[in-house]
Formats: C-alpha cells, sequence, structure tokens
C-alpha cells in the first residue's frame, strides 16, 4: 500500500467518528444562515477523499456547486470514485466528465470539480467571489498561524462564511498512565516544530482560531466535537500509536526516551490487544460568518 493509499485508508476509517463528534449547535447555525439560498456554491478546503463533501450532501436540501480544492490529485481521483458510489447508494444519476461530476434526482442537481492547487491560493483557483460557504474538516491544526491569517483575510475580502469541523485540540487515554503526558506532550511538540512555513498550530489551533476569527471580525459560534474511540475499535487505536511512533521519535535528542517511548508504546499495544484502552481526542468546531 502506497502512502496516498494508506491516507486513503485513514481518512476513511476516520469518518465514523468525525460524523458522531460533530456539534450540532454548530452545523444548525451555519445551516439557519444559509436558509435564504436557493442554491448553494461551497469550496471545500483541503477536500482529500471527499468525505467532508459526502457529509454535506446529506445534510444539504438546495441545489448545490461543490469545488473540491486538494492538493493531492490522487485523492481527488479517489473523492471522485467515492462521489460516484454514494450517488449510487443514494438515488442519484451521476455523469462524470474530466473534472467534473454531475448528480441528479428528481428533487436536486448537484455539480462537483476537482480543483489541484492550496487553499492559500483560492483567488487564483476558483471564482470565490461567487462562493456562499467555505467549509474544511481536520486541516487547519496543520497550518501555521500566519497561513490561517491568511486565510481568513481572503475569507474577509469576500465575506466568505466558514464551517470548519474536527479542529484538534488534544487527546488522552483511558485508563491513564504516568508516561501518557510525556509523550503525548512530544507528539504535539512535534505537530509544532519548525517546517518550511512555519510552525504548525497542533493542538493550539481551536483557541487562536476562534480568537483570530473574533480579530478580524467575523461573528459565529464555536462547540466541542470529541472523538470517543473504544477498546472495541484495536485497529483505529493501533493508528493513533503508529502515527505517534512514526513522529515523536524526529523530534527526541536522547536515545534514552526512544527506548522509553519503545516500552510506553508496547504496553499501549498490549492493552489493545486484551481490549483494555480507550481513548478521547478532544477536537473543536466553528461557524464564523461576516454581518
Amino acid at each position: 500500500m502506497d502512502k496516498n493509499q494508506k491516507l486513503a485508508q485513514w481518512l476513511e476509517l476516520r469518518i465514523p467518528y468525525d460524523t458522531k463528534g460533530r456539534n450540532l449547535n454548530v452545523e444548525a447555525s451555519c445551516q439557519k444562515h444559509l436558509e435564504k439560498h436557493k442554491r448553494l456554491r461551497i469550496v471545500d478546503l483541503g477536500a482529500g477523499t471527499g468525505a467532508n463533501c459526502r457529509y454535506y450532501l446529506s445534510k444539504i436540501f438546495q441545489d448545490q456547486e461543490w469545488f473540491l480544492v486538494e492538493q493531492n490529485q490522487e485523492l481527488l481521483e479517489i473523492a471522485f470514485d467515492r462521489l460516484v458510489s454514494w450517488a449510487l447508494d443514494n438515488g442519484y444519476e451521476s455523469i462524470a466528465q474530466n473534472s467534473r461530476l454531475d448528480l441528479k434526482n428528481q428533487d436536486h442537481k448537484i455539480i462537483i470539480y476537482k480543483t489541484v492547487g492550496s487553499i492559500l491560493e483560492l483567488e487564483n483557483l476558483i471564482g470565490i467571489e461567487t462562493i456562499d460557504l467555505a467549509v474544511a474538516n481536520a486541516v487547519f491544526d496543520l497550518f501555521s498561524e500566519q497561513q490561517f491569517q491568511t486565510l481568513l483575510e481572503c475569507l474577509k475580502k469576500y465575506q466568505l462564511p466558514l464551517l470548519t469541523t474536527a479542529n484538534y485540540t488534544g487527546m488522552s487515554f483511558n485508563p491513564q498512565t504516568d508516561e501518557d503526558s510525556c509523550f503525548i506532550s512530544y507528539y504535539h511538540q512535534h505537530m509544532q516544530r519548525e517546517q518550511h512555513f512555519g510552525r504548525g498550530m497542533g493542538p493550539k489551533c481551536g483557541s487562536y482560531m476562534w480568537e483570530a476569527m473574533k480579530c478580524i471580525g467575523m461573528r459565529g459560534l464555536q462547540g466541542e466535537s470529541p472523538w470517543e474511540i473504544s477498546s472495541s475499535d484495536p485497529v483505529f487505536l493501533q493508528l493513533l500509536l503508529e502515527f505517534m511512533e512514526k513522529s515523536i521519535p524526529e523530534i527526541l535528542e536522547d536515545a534514552s526516551l526512544e527506548d522509553e517511548l519503545n516500552t510506553w508504546l508496547r504496553k499501549k499495544e498490549q492493552m489493545i490487544a486484551q481490549q483494555g484502552l480507550s481513548c478521547n481526542v478532544a477536537h473543536q468546531d466553528f461557524f464564523g460568518y461576516w454581518e
């Protein structure tokens, strides 16, 4: 399995947790804001395999045009394949032509475009002045503060509302052990390490995003959107540990700490095998708009 296939698998595995965790008050606030539109044009920022789009297709009842913006072209190809499957399962006819997918049933028409490019270059990728809503799921913890500020300034320029979900703010295991806080802290340090674009916001994204949205003049609503991962899902728990196992050593300077990390990971794996470990992953959802 190559890197893109593994990423696509992860994005699909997380869908039930994203769906269950979404904050319904934040979502309802956005839906109410959009009631006046007979037709919606929506841009999905960092669309991945299209899971966010598929979720909202079942929640929005106007005719729609979607622009899936994603830097990874292979993920967008997967997104279109899965949208065609979604259409078949939900009673829509589908016609795919190059970068466009048309879905139609007796009540609604939906047009979806795939757009390869960076979220930070929206003005060069789509007719942003015609868009009614920007959505994003599990994207901005990877952004630097400056990158998010740049995006907000673009949204303000066009008075474009933003519904952003599953913004990571932290995690905890149950039962907790004395070592947990140490290695979760290292995991967060890795998320916030210096990169070519700056430092990712990581678990600080929730607090920074909310303050930045308010400072730039956005009104809106925030709410918690946690993942509750039970001991009955060993595959997902193991994937979380794999992320930590691959990332944390990159920032460790002391070899003895890597040995301690491996010991901690093996203990966690034993608990997973015995169905004795669960995990809470904390997120926040935001809906911001302009008056």
